[in-house]
């Protein structure tokens, strides 16, 4: 029997922004083809149909009306001190309150999918009303930000401590959560996949190609290493860009391409002019043409000082795409890319706060072209075994048929 699903995402096509919306985006289809419903409440832009079903899936979009005069009468010195943080909490906490009036008028639902702290006050709003509250966490506040806000940090720890059970995409964030003093007992991993289908090196069109790689001035000799992500501390692209004359050192012919935006650009761009040899891309991306610049590359490069999983590599792994990556810390990606010393590798781990170690492990990757694509062809394998969203759909669906008491 399909069960009937509610998802709090303030993320969803065609508004995705980054991993939160791909992820919802990709579950819910998937859960969907399984025969389940799945109700996505998320935010509208004004624009957009406020309810809208298509293959199994309706979105029903709200559109916040802020409150901040007078919310800000009870607010205390702490909150106040967001400053202009404050319009998106008061927009949040609206869409908070219409996507759980929502929820318990197109009810009945068997369970609640709070995704981040984003959606928890409606998805504990709706658990008092007895609907069975799962809470997602995808990152926490403690390790995305250099200051965590610490109510955000009290909200999420209140969250996992009320549902009825927490899923988060790894190991590494399960043992994080778990040291914060959550039940570790109702902390289930349950990891993302990606299309295998759509990133397919087999799909790649040699002219294309070609034409890409005119566009940027690459030769067939330069060896390039891609960093995708958002240009910002925690993803490490400092540290690369400290890497990049130890990596010349040994690697003339190193090229880094960049793709990403954030608040670390400027200091990219003086890398660009000071550094030579980076080419860095800020235009959006959308699948295909990520596709041809994951195949641009020889190496890809997630120097991630925090990364709860790193949907980033799932996606070069799928293009046949090894991968030198941040292990240390909290790292989601160390559980998908399989160290030299593994029986089948896929890229290097390294610490990503120390330049030196980076330049190390992408000279180690550069070093014997042949065994690299043999990783490469090894991620691709790994990634079709263990990191489908067939297979995570169905790890995921048994978590919530348990939390709803469905019989097995």
């Amino acid at each position: 029997m399909g069960m009937k699903i509610a998802y709090l995402s303030t993320e969803f096509p065609p508004q995705v922004y980054g991993g939160l919306g791909v992820y919802v985006d990709s579950i819910s289809r998937e859960l969907a083809a399984m025969d389940n419903k799945v109700s996505v409440f998320t935010l509208g832009d004004g624009d957009l149909k406020r309810r809208q079903t298509s293959r199994g899936i309706t979105a029903f979009r709200e559109n916040p009306v802020s409150m901040r005069d007078a919310l800000e009468v009870f607010f205390s010195p702490e909150t106040l001190s967001w400053g202009e943080g404050l319009d998106l909490l008061t927009d949040l906490l609206s869409y908070n309150q219409l996507a759980a009036s929502r929820i318990l008028e197109n009810g009945p639902y068997d369970v609640c999918v709070a995704h981040d702290w984003l959606g928890l006050p409606a998805g504990l709003a709706v658990k008092r009303k007895g609907l069975p509250l799962i809470f997602h966490v995808h990152s926490l506040e403690a390790g995305r930000s250099d200051h965590p806000n610490p109510q955000l940090v009290n909200l999420e720890l209140r969250g996992a401590r009320l549902a009825d059970a927490v899923i988060t995409v790894s190991q590494a964030m399960k043992e994080e959560l778990a040291d914060l003093g959550v039940d570790e007992d109702k902390i289930r991993v349950c990891y993302h996949g990606v299309d295998y289908r759509a990133l397919n090196p087999a799909s790649i069109k040699q002219e294309r190609l070609d034409e890409l790689r005119s566009r940027y001035g690459i030769s067939p000799e330069d060896r390039v290493v891609l960093f995708l992500g958002r240009l910002e501390p925690v993803k490490g692209v400092s540290q690369l860009l400290e890497a990049l004359p130890l990596i010349r050192e040994r690697h003339p012919r190193a090229r880094l391409l960049i793709v990403g935006r954030g608040t670390l650009e400027s200091r990219v761009r003086e890398a660009l002019e000071r550094l030579g040899g980076v080419t860095l891309v800020t235009d959006f991306l959308d699948r295909e043409a990520k596709m041809y610049h994951y195949a641009l590359a020889d190496l890809c490069v997630f120097p991630s000082l925090y990364e709860p999983f790193g949907i980033v590599a799932l996606e070069a792994a799928a293009m046949e795409k090894p991968a030198v990556i941040g292990a240390s810390g909290i790292s989601g990606l160390r559980e998908i890319v399989e160290n030299p010393g593994k029986e089948r590798p896929t890229g290097v781990h390294v610490n990503p706060r120390d330049p030196a170690d980076i330049a190390w492990g992408i000279d180690l990757a550069l070093q014997d072209m042949d065994r690299l694509k043999e990783w490469g062809r090894n991620a691709r394998a790994r990634g079709l075994e263990m990191f489908t969203w067939r297979r995570a759909a169905e790890e995921t669906l048994e978590i919530y048929r348990e939390v709803a008491g469905f019989q097995s």
